[in-house]
């Protein structure tokens, strides 16, 4: 086997490098030009410099981890003793805001422009953690979710009504006290054909004054009365009491399309709400009620 070939060997005298001579040789490789300057000297002093600073924050401050905890530095430094502290200075203080709100109903607390903005501020990181996922950053809801903007409210859009549908939950196991309905699932249980949910459909959506079949509203109409309006009131305005919809306005958190109403009606819905009241302590739930009004639903 012979060696591949390298191309004609480089001819001349070796180059040179004048700023560094003691790596005088071939200096070009394949076109290359391998040259040897040093860093400016403030390069040199900017790193090492950025060096020590790195050893002494190790030094001074919590940096290291160990297995049961980390380094506290010469200063003992803490964010969350800071923290702590604090809070508890604000605490203490009968004049803080958190004091006064407190002390204030969420009426008193809504009139009082510092009181409001505190409560919001408070509020908002509360509902981004524990709300955001379902009603939206913006409670704006979503298919199955309700909108906390507008003033169609299952249960009710006062703050105590607001309080203690968060306190409580909707339909949530183990909370004896939850807010709860059950509408029949008048297909699916058989308790109506499907030409009269048909016809129920177009009755339901001539309350809100949607496109229907006048007919087929005519004949659901003893259907209605029979069958619905025990909840929904005869002429379907709903009954916060018992979490029934208001069927005369455009709001529905499932849908108002014919498709999305069939289903409802042929299958019944059954939203589920987490309880609150077991997460979360009271100061905020009442700060919650706050920013979920301050969207502009409610009542």
């Amino acid at each position: 086997m012979t060696a591949p070939d390298t191309g004609p060997p480089e001819t001349g005298p070796p180059e040179t490098n004048p700023l560094a001579p003691e790596r005088n040789g071939p200096l070009s490789f394949d076109g290359i030009r391998e040259m040897d300057r040093n860093p400016p000297r403030i390069w040199t002093v900017i790193y090492v410099v950025t060096a020590l600073a790195a050893v002494w924050l190790l030094v001074a401050y919590p940096a290291i981890p160990y297995f049961s905890g980390a380094s506290k530095g010469v200063f003992e430094w803490s964010s969350r003793a800071n923290l702590a502290a604090a809070s508890a200075d604000a605490e203490a203080n009968p004049n803080s805001l958190q004091a006064r709100f407190e002390q204030a109903s969420i009426a008193q607390a809504e009139a009082d422009p510092a009181l409001k903005a505190y409560a919001v501020a408070a509020g908002s990181a509360t509902f981004g953690e524990n709300c955001a996922a379902c009603h939206g950053r913006a409670g704006q809801g979503g298919v199955g979710f309700p909108n906390l903007v507008d003033t169609d409210w299952l249960w009710g859009g006062s703050a105590e009504a607001i309080r203690h549908t968060l306190q409580v939950g909707i339909r949530w196991p183990g909370t004896d006290d939850t807010r709860a309905s059950q509408m029949p699932a008048f297909g699916a249980q058989r308790l109506l054909e499907r030409a009269q949910v048909h016809d129920l459909v177009d009755y339901v959506r001539g309350l809100s004054g949607a496109g229907h079949d006048a007919a087929a509203a005519d004949r659901a109409a003893p259907v209605f009365a029979e069958n619905c309006a025990a909840c929904h009131g005869a002429a379907g305005r709903g009954n916060q009491d018992l979490g029934a919809p208001n069927l005369t306005d455009a709001a529905s958190v499932y849908g108002s399309g014919r498709e999305a109403i069939f289903t409802t009606i042929w299958q019944s819905r059954a939203g589920v709400m987490p309880a609150f009241g077991t997460r979360l302590p009271d100061d905020s739930l009442r700060k919650l009620v706050v920013y979920v009004r301050n969207f502009g639903g409610g009542e």
